[in-house]
């Protein structure tokens, strides 16, 4: 496996990390997008991890930062933050096919990079696939009754002195929050959803915890209109937390991609 730093865009602002591997690459490409505020590590070098993985099974990744952020300078300074966004992502994936011959190409991310990744997924043919760790979510019926149920169980498990949450410093806390943002709408998720299906775009929802999501069944219910035609697939990891603090989980995350990348 190679890593090598790279810089593109129209001036040449963007900064990111080419992870390569050593030999037999596959004709498979993965753009990693910012998760919140946190530089093109991940948090808890989760991108790193996931980059180095998927170059050890041929796979080539870039991770980069949006303008701004970690290592890129500001650019399109006279366009709105989503316009800015997308010409910023278009300028990694252009990057990606100019260095590399590839066949497919995956975008993905945490957060609101995950959003980032599918708006941007909506228009460019390109995009052969879409990864989204802890994405928008919509609450539903089955979200709340399962919720009621879950937080019951575990109030009386603490009563009975069996179950104790972990707990964790607040300067962890502090470096583990990300940027907190609303969700897209879901018409809009919805009809970037459909558009991906139509032109059999893969997509692969990852959701952790239970507060936002809290059974694998909730992404059906969320969008009842749509026939996922066997596109669209979801893994849950209740027990994980949203930025992976501990390294088992995050092992596992990267481990549980990189398959659903390669089939």
């Amino acid at each position: 496996m190679r890593e090598t730093t790279c810089q593109f865009g129209d001036h040449r602002q963007l900064v990111g990390v080419l992870s390569e591997p050593a030999t037999s690459a596959r004709r498979i490409g993965l753009v990693l997008v910012n998760a919140g505020v946190v530089p093109k590590l991940g948090p808890f070098r989760l991108y790193v991890l996931l980059a180095r993985r998927l170059a050890g099974a041929g796979i080539v990744t870039l991770r980069f930062d949006l303008g701004g952020l970690g290592d890129s300078q500001q650019g399109y300074a006279n366009q709105p933050l989503k316009a800015r966004t997308t010409l910023e992502i278009g300028a990694a994936v252009d990057h990606l096919t100019e260095r590399c011959s590839l066949d497919s190409i995956v975008i993905g991310g945490l957060c609101s990079g995950a959003e980032d990744a599918f708006a941007y997924a909506e228009t460019d043919p390109r995009i052969t696939g879409v990864v989204l760790i802890d994405p928008f979510s919509y609450r539903t019926r089955g979200w709340t009754w399962r919720n009621m149920v879950y937080r019951l169980a575990r109030r009386s498990l603490r009563a009975a002195n069996v179950y104790e949450p972990i707990t964790i410093s607040a300067a962890v806390a502090s470096r583990a929050r990300l940027l907190h943002y609303q969700y897209m709408e879901r018409s809009e998720s919805s009809r970037i959803l459909r558009a991906l299906i139509a032109r059999s775009a893969r997509v692969h929802f990852v959701y952790t915890g239970r507060d936002a999501f809290n059974h694998r069944g909730q992404l059906k219910d969320m969008f009842p209109e749509l026939d996922f035609a066997g596109r669209v697939t979801v893994d849950h990891f209740p027990s994980m937390d949203h930025t992976q603090l501990f390294d088992e989980d995050r092992r596992t995350l990267a481990a549980r991609i990189s398959q659903v990348i390669l089939a």
